[in-house]
């Protein structure tokens, strides 16, 4: 249709974190900037992006939409290849591929009829004209790897004006200023207004009088709409490599245990593919080898993103200060998971790497520095 231009542990007897150079997470955690006080960096940094995702939820301040804008039209992503000239040709199109028109209304969340649109199109309800660089859609269609889109907040930016047909269309008491260029048939949306005609006006009711009137009823959720916060906890098992200090041999030992853990978060979407969250997890220790010196449980918190990879399934990854309640093993971690929907429930499941910075002088490979887990997650939404 067009282009759019926009579009590890830390050892025992220091209580202060400093990466060994050579590392093999010294040079990562060096390019993003960290300082020796890494750890201190890391959770500092995580508690600042954490409090920053629930300072953004609670702003008053509306920001104005962003529209992307678009500089050609009659690309591969044209609905019609080769565009129409005519009012003819573009009912033969419609008449031809319902299908296609269907698929980008149902995309952009229409409230009106389809079948009102294929039928103005069908009787010529429509007329021409040049739309001006500048013109605004709130949505756009779009042929995106063989599907049939709308992509959302689009504006005109070209060299001049597009030749379009219009539809003023009522369909459900709603009047819709639709445009469709002649250079790919991208049905496009520019605005709403509410029809005026008799049949859409409501009755005025006669409503007896009431002596008392009942108390209104809070909605509980309105506070959580509102932030548009979604609250989430999880659980999760694997097992953890990490090199802990041996007395008997006064050296780091490399040494794995099982680890078993539970997770709170909070969630905010900031665009319709992307999330941005914070967690704290509480983990519990098993099988740590006799003898080596490290705690049990602890706790951790996370920053990080998700990434929709189709409607179920999703991608993501952050950074993460380890041990976060105990100043001798806090460690910088970063992580990445994948994961997907439970059917049509709001619960999850993920899988999840993690890897630790280590200031071993016989064991700083992410060999021995890593984690694996897997759990559920259930948003609560």
């Amino acid at each position: 249709m067009y282009t759019a231009r926009t579009s590890c542990s830390t050892v025992l007897w220091r209580s202060e974190f400093k990466p060994v150079e050579g590392s093999s997470l010294f040079n990562i955690f060096t390019k993003m900037g960290f300082t020796n006080k890494m750890n201190s960096t890391i959770l500092k940094t995580s508690a600042l992006l954490l409090a920053l995702i629930i300072v953004s939820t609670t702003s008053q301040i509306v920001s104005a939409q962003q529209y992307k804008k678009i500089t050609r039209l009659g690309t591969s992503q044209s609905i019609c290849s080769g565009g129409v000239e005519t009012a003819a040709q573009l009912q033969e199109f419609f008449a031809n591929n319902p299908g296609k028109i269907r698929s980008i209304l149902a995309s952009s969340g229409w409230t009106g009829s389809a079948d009102d649109l294929l039928a103005a199109v069908a009787n010529g309800d429509m007329t021409e004209r040049a739309y001006p660089v500048g013109t605004q859609m709130a949505w756009m269609g779009a042929k995106v790897k063989g599907q049939y889109v709308a992509n959302p907040y689009r504006e005109w930016a070209g060299a001049k004006s597009f030749e379009a047909f219009e539809l003023n269309l009522s369909s459900g008491c709603q009047v819709y200023q639709i445009a469709i260029p002649k250079a790919c048939c991208n049905v496009a949306l520019l605005s709403v207004a509410p029809d005026q005609a008799t049949e859409c006006q409501a009755p005025v009711a006669v409503v007896a009088p009431v002596a008392e009137s009942a108390p209104l009823t809070a909605d509980p959720d309105a506070g959580k709409k509102a932030l548009g916060l979604i609250p989430f906890f999880g659980m999760f098992a694997g097992s953890e490599t990490r090199p802990r200090y041996e007395p008997a041999w006064d050296m780091d030992m490399k040494d794995a245990s099982g680890v078993v853990g539970a997770r709170f978060g909070l969630m905010k979407e900031i665009s319709a593919k992307t999330s941005i969250f914070g967690q704290l997890s509480y983990f519990d220790r098993n099988s740590v080898s006799d003898g080596n010196v490290y705690p049990d449980d602890n706790f951790a918190l996370d920053v990080g993103f998700d990434r929709k990879l189709s409607e179920k399934a999703f991608i993501g990854g952050g950074i993460g200060a380890w041990n976060v309640d105990d100043s001798d093993f806090r460690d910088a971690s970063l992580f990445g998971h994948v994961g997907a929907n439970i059917g049509e429930s709001n619960m999850q499941w993920f899988l999840e790497g993690r890897v630790f910075d280590s200031d071993s002088d016989n064991h700083d490979s992410i060999s021995d520095n890593k984690m694996f887990s897997a759990g559920i997650r259930y948003l609560v939404k």
